[in-house]
């Protein structure tokens, strides 16, 4: 006889990874449902899309040992919801789910003898109920699949109502349905002609008749005088001769409708109010137009003075920049002329005379010759480098106008420097 091998440590391991596992799923399903019934979506659908229902505890094989992996339950999920055709699955929940309205059996596997599973159980007994909220998947299978009514009085809805919310065409649905070896009932596609309300009727309450308070009237006898008939006149007096003076009332024949005097003053009363009421609208309208037009004016006000302040900006830059090239050109003027006596007192003969200095400044003019610019005194046609003067406030000398070639005639170190970089290049 061969010996029993028994491991404590896994046995140990498999129950609290199968407990751990039932309370994570419950878990999940108690705030799937709770977020489902404070926002207002669907729990199954929910429950079926995060695949709870699918959670399964899986013990891999020690290393030294082998071991078999625990078969997996799996029940197939449909890509929409399929309405109810007399089907039975044995291997899940037997408690309905709402499913759109569609009350269609729960998907939830069963744990061993349950017949309902832990998402199910759970509900039940929070809400301290025997049966499930829906009922059960025998209590609809026991009826026609269009008869059921659940423990509140609430009857499935129109299979045609779900295609039209998810777009569904009956070649699909028989086609997803085929996928799990579902017969789709030809009636299921056919629309209802009438449409009624889910849930219980609502109940009719019958109007509170309020009596007056205290010991009823006593009754007076009327008496109805239709002709001028003295006699019998005479003989009603005689036969109520016993009921005392206050109880006989003779009692006017109603008028039938309102006097035209009251119909005037209604009309009249209804012509003021739509007077009143036109009148309050046309002000308003007045009132909204008037601010319409004022908003509007300091908008335009607001622009006139932006662009009034751009302008006088505008023209201030051009008065400095204009002042600022004034100025540079009287210094380049003032520089020149002392730079040109310099060079006639370094040039003139000892025994020359020194000419006399003209105090004045000299007025240069920007010219551009053989594609390069400088500075030409309008005095006397001395020509000044563009660049050094800009750059470097230097007044270089680089030659003299010529008027009759209309040229300039440069200096030998201008020339110079042209011919070495005529060498260079």
């Amino acid at each position: 006889m061969s010996a029993i091998s028994f491991n404590a440590s896994v046995f140990v391991s498999d129950q609290l990874n199968r407990q751990l596992v039932n309370m994570a799923q419950d878990l999940a399903y108690r705030c799937v449902d709770a977020c489902a019934e404070r926002y207002g979506f669907d729990a199954e659908e929910a429950h079926r899309f995060l695949g709870l229902a699918m959670v399964k505890v899986e013990r891999k094989a020690p290393i030294k040992e082998k071991s078999t992996k625990a078969a997996k339950v799996s029940v197939p999920k449909a890509a929409f919801p399929l309405p109810y055709n007399g089907e039975l699955n044995d291997a899940c929940c037997y408690a309905l789910r709402q499913n759109n309205g569609l009350y269609t059996q729960c998907t939830g596997v069963r744990k061993g003898e349950n017949q309902f599973c832990k998402s199910c159980a759970s509900a039940m007994q929070k809400r301290g109920d025997e049966v499930p909220e829906y009922g059960t998947i025998q209590q609809r299978k026991a009826v026609d699949i269009f008869e059921y009514v659940d423990p509140k009085g609430r009857k499935p809805i129109a299979y045609t109502k779900i295609m039209k919310k998810h777009n569904l065409t009956e070649d699909k649905v028989l086609e997803e349905a085929g996928k799990f070896g579902i017969i789709i009932n030809k009636k299921h596609f056919v629309a209802p002609t009438e449409e009624t309300k889910r849930g219980r009727p609502k109940a009719v309450k019958e109007p509170k008749v309020k009596g007056v308070k205290g010991r009823p009237k006593k009754e007076k006898k009327v008496l109805m005088i239709e002709g001028e008939d003295e006699d019998l006149f005479a003989s009603l007096v005689c036969e109520l001769s016993e009921a005392s003076e206050e109880d006989i009332v003779i009692a006017p024949k109603k008028k039938s409708g309102k006097s035209d005097a009251e119909k005037e003053e209604k009309e009249a009363k209804r012509l003021a109010a739509e007077k009143a009421k036109t009148e309050k609208e046309a002000k308003l309208a007045a009132e909204k137009a008037e601010k319409e037009a004022k908003k509007e004016a300091e908008r335009l006000a607001r622009e006139e003075k932006k662009k009034a302040e751009e302008e006088a900006k505008r023209l201030k830059e051009e008065q400095r920049l204009k002042e600022k090239a004034e100025k540079e050109a009287k210094l380049a003027a003032e520089k020149a002329a002392k730079e040109s006596a310099k060079t006639k007192k370094s040039s003139k003969k000892p025994d020359e005379p020194e000419p006399q200095v003209d105090e004045e400044p000299d007025v240069v003019k920007k010219i551009e010759f053989e594609g390069k610019k400088y500075l030409k005194s309008k005095k006397t046609g001395i020509i000044y480098d563009y660049n050094d003067y800009i750059n470097n406030g230097e007044q270089v000398i680089v030659g003299k106008w010529n008027e009759k070639t209309n040229k300039i005639d440069f200096t030998i170190e201008e020339e110079e420097e042209e011919e070495e970089e005529d060498y260079n290049m």
